[in-house]
């Protein structure tokens, strides 16, 4: 009898030993709720582009999950530990994805100046809680890598003659229609001067020079009249007269001298030639002998003037 009562206790006791060995992770767990909410819940590593040529710029950005009562910082991430990569810039934000739980983003901006397959660096993340104490500590090596393409063919060995900039193909059917555009807007512009300089010429023609005469003979004699020296009215009657010659008879009038104008005069037979040399003779007396007329003796003059020039065209009138 008291052999069964003590391996009843003792079988008793045994089975109380190991509930309390199976309780004890629970009520650790309970005693110390803080360190059970220390760990990081996930690491997430993201880099773009994964080709890039030696100098390009890349961006690593790290995510990483944790409870909202811990402070988390990365270790590693620096100009000194992450060659060939050099480190730009770097930004950080925070943001709350479930109750209880904080996602922390990091974004690195790294150059790179190595060449062909480049691993992400390793970094850590520390954990600290509200007092700023280290409750954890965690390395991550990434897998993430990225390739460097490298400027020039590695295999070559000596510089390469520079090749001649290539010529601009421009297709015919397009030089065509610019070619002929030129040519007809040339040929349009000529036509248009021939008609402006034969309709110039033809208002010329039609223009008649004793009509002109005519006219400035009477402006003369009302200026004459008005006042006007009689020697400046001789040297206008002389351009009158020699410009009507000129136009008239198609002879060289304006820059001949008198005894010219007399032998083109007679060889063409013009009627009133004694009085038109008389006029010319008058007005070189007054320019050069200093001959002084009185205002009688330049009407006269204009009168007989307007009566040459009224003889002279009529044979003119009848021949056309």
């Amino acid at each position: 009898m008291n052999g069964r009562s003590e391996g009843f206790a003792s079988g008793t006791f045994k089975w109380l030993l190991v509930v309390l060995l199976a309780a004890l992770p629970m009520v650790m767990a309970s005693a110390f709720p803080a360190e059970a909410t220390t760990a990081v819940s996930a690491i997430t590593v993201a880099v773009t582009p994964d080709t890039v040529l030696v100098g390009d710029r890349i961006h690593c950005t790290i995510g990483v999950r944790h409870s909202v009562d811990d402070v988390v910082a990365l270790e590693g991430i620096d100009s000194l530990s992450v060659l060939p990569f050099e480190l730009i810039n770097r930004k950080q934000s925070s943001a709350l994805v479930m109750p209880g739980t904080r996602q922390e983003r990091f974004v690195f901006e790294l150059a790179n100046f190595g060449s062909g397959r480049q691993p992400i660096p390793p970094f850590t993340v520390v954990l600290r809680n509200s007092d700023g104490k280290v409750i954890n500590r965690e390395v991550c090596k990434p897998s993430s890598a990225v390739f460097v393409r490298a400027l020039t063919d590695s295999t070559m060995r000596e510089l390469r003659p520079i090749k001649p900039p290539l010529k601009p193909l421009i297709p015919l059917f397009l030089v065509l229609p610019l070619v002929l555009g030129v040519f007809g807007i040339a040929g349009i512009v000529l036509l248009l001067l021939f008609l402006l300089k034969r309709s110039v010429r033809t208002s010329a023609e039609k223009v008649d020079p004793g009509q002109v005469a005519q006219r400035k003979l009477r402006k003369l004699g009302s200026r004459l009249s008005a006042g006007m020296p009689p020697p400046e009215c001789y040297e206008e009657l002389s351009n009158i007269m020699r410009t009507f010659l000129e136009k008239h008879y198609r002879i060289r009038a304006l820059e001949a001298v008198t005894q010219e104008i007399e032998r083109d005069l007679k060889k063409l037979g013009v009627a009133g030639f004694e009085s038109i040399m008389n006029l010319l003779a008058q007005a070189d007396l007054v320019k050069f002998a200093d001959s002084r007329p009185d205002a009688e003796e330049s009407r006269q003059s204009l009168r007989k003037a307007e009566e040459v020039i009224r003889s002279a065209r009529i044979p003119n009138t009848s021949e056309e």
